[in-house]
């Protein structure tokens, strides 16, 4: 059965990061959940990461890239990573009777709940505001994790990838009307690629293998339901997909996996 793998990239290393298996070759990958499978493109969707946060995940994404090159089947497409800041409401400020300590040593704290913020006079817009205080993992004080209406804002630096949803449901989508593939196998669980899966598997035919990354929220059901076979992806299979390390890369380079992986 002729194959072709799209794997959405982010998607899975977010589901896999806490397993010890970030090493992984996406080919052998494959072979483990989907046995019948004869793969001959793996097409990776990815983009560069940004080094704003974590200064060494470049360098240890780069490494990633070299030993993904030493697999003759594996095709890398970049998306663009984007680092940004934006003014968001807070749901939930989670210091509820923590110390909290100024500058000059002062001590003070907040009891759960809701405190009303004032009017900042130096600003001619302002007006009262509400901010939800409470503790981790509890939700909004007294109401559902939604932000309310009249909420603090707080800037807050968000990092994001753009693309690689888009270009993966592109490429499966062609590669089908193209006849390059018996089969499909899609790595991921974001409900955006639900149309296209959908032409593929029920207008033009083919099958499409929906290889679940672990993780708390199981596979999503829109994909499942548009998926002509839904495979999950174990431990066991991750374990057994781990690219050896070395790597041994063209002309003998020796590629190791990064030492915090």
């Amino acid at each position: 059965m002729k194959t072709y793998v799209y794997i959405d990239g982010f998607n899975l290393y977010y589901a896999i990061r806490d397993t010890g298996c970030k090493w992984l070759n996406p080919k052998s990958l494959t072979e483990q959940v989907v046995p019948s499978a004869k793969v001959e493109k793996v097409r990776y969707f990815t983009a560069r990461v940004s080094g704003a946060v974590d200064a060494g995940a470049p360098g240890r994404q780069q490494v990633l890239f070299k030993a993904l090159a030493t697999v003759p089947e594996v095709e890398i497409h970049f998306g663009t990573f984007l680092a940004k800041s934006n003014w968001r409401p807070v749901m939930l400020l989670p210091v509820a009777r923590r110390a909290l300590t100024d500058s000059a040593g002062g001590h003070a704290s907040l009891a759960p709940g809701v405190v009303v913020v004032g009017l900042d006079a130096a600003v001619a817009a302002s007006r009262p505001e509400r901010l939800p205080v409470g503790s981790y993992g509890n939700g909004l004080v007294g109401g559902k994790p939604s932000a309310l209406p009249d909420a603090v804002k707080a800037q807050v630096f968000t990092m994001e990838e753009k693309g690689s949803d888009v270009n993966l449901a592109v490429h499966l989508v062609n590669d089908a009307w193209a006849g390059r593939f018996d089969a499909a196998v899609v790595v991921s669980n974001d409900t955006d690629l639900v149309e296209p899966i959908r032409i593929v598997a029920q207008e033009l035919g083919k099958p499409v293998f929906l290889l679940t990354p672990p993780g708390k929220f199981g596979a999503a059901k829109p994909l499942v339901q548009v998926a002509t076979h839904q495979r999950h992806i174990r431990r066991s299979h991750l374990q057994a997909a781990v690219f050896p390390d070395p790597v041994m890369g063209a002309g003998g380079q020796t590629i190791w996996k990064p030492v915090t992986w």
